[in-house]
């Protein structure tokens, strides 16, 4: 397909400067001047073809990188014919990173989410978060960093997580707590409580699982006893 673009526009803009030249030498040969003139305008009508094909052969050259960056992004057609972002082909996974974990207290990776910067948060069950860092840029994560250690055991039974601007909202057992880092040093070390009394059962395994943020901001969880999804409704 590139092969066949680069003939085409080499063919195009071929035509276009031989028949432009041939038309400006035209031009100054009718006018009945000496061969002085004459070879003196023939110059003149080089430069300005050759002026013309440099800057086609430019915006030629932007237009075939343009071309050749959409064809190089994957792309899928929707039954309403929409284009769309292709779905994957497949799919492995390599380790990113770790934070400690204890199953002998129940106290494993519980949720996942990014701060504003981008950088993975990691939560347990028991309430620990920690920041992972890839401070290489080699795609995996070379730092990490306890930011929220629950010392009072504020968050026990953590199964949900996201960040909303500064602070980190999250669902422990029937409750829904956000955490503040009141001096800015990355740490946070304040807990409101915004709702208790959501669902939950007898064991952490039958509480409210889960939180979801809709782009216009709505909070949703879900009630694994019942099936129902919650929507929960903030007041600020």
């Amino acid at each position: 397909m590139r092969r066949f673009s680069l003939l085409l526009l080499t063919f195009a803009l071929s035509a276009c400067s031989a028949i432009e030249l041939s038309q400006q030498m035209a031009e100054a040969t009718g006018t009945g001047a000496g061969p002085a003139t004459e070879a003196e305008a023939t110059v003149a009508a080089l430069q300005s073809t050759a002026r013309s094909l440099s800057v086609a052969a430019t915006e030629s050259a932007a237009t075939l990188i343009a071309l050749e960056t959409a064809a190089a992004i994957p792309a899928a057609t929707t039954t309403s014919g929409a284009v769309t972002a292709s779905a994957f082909a497949s799919a492995d996974t390599v380790v990113y990173g770790s934070v400690p974990v204890d199953s002998d207290r129940l106290n494993t990776i519980a949720a996942l989410a990014f701060d504003r910067a981008g950088q993975l948060l990691v939560s347990t069950r028991a309430g620990e978060i920690y920041r992972l860092r890839d401070s290489d840029s080699d795609g995996l994560a070379d730092e990490r960093e306890l930011i929220f250690a629950d010392e009072e055991e504020a968050l026990l039974q953590v199964a949900g997580m996201l960040t909303r601007g500064d602070s980190i909202i999250l669902l422990n057992g029937d409750r829904l707590s956000q955490l503040t880092d009141r001096d800015g040093d990355g740490s946070y070390d304040m807990v409101t409580l915004l709702a208790e009394r959501l669902p939950a059962g007898e064991t952490p395994l039958l509480a409210s699982n889960g939180i979801a943020q809709a782009p216009d901001g709505r909070l949703f969880s879900a009630d694994l006893n019942s099936g129902e999804i919650l929507l929960i409704q903030l007041h600020e």
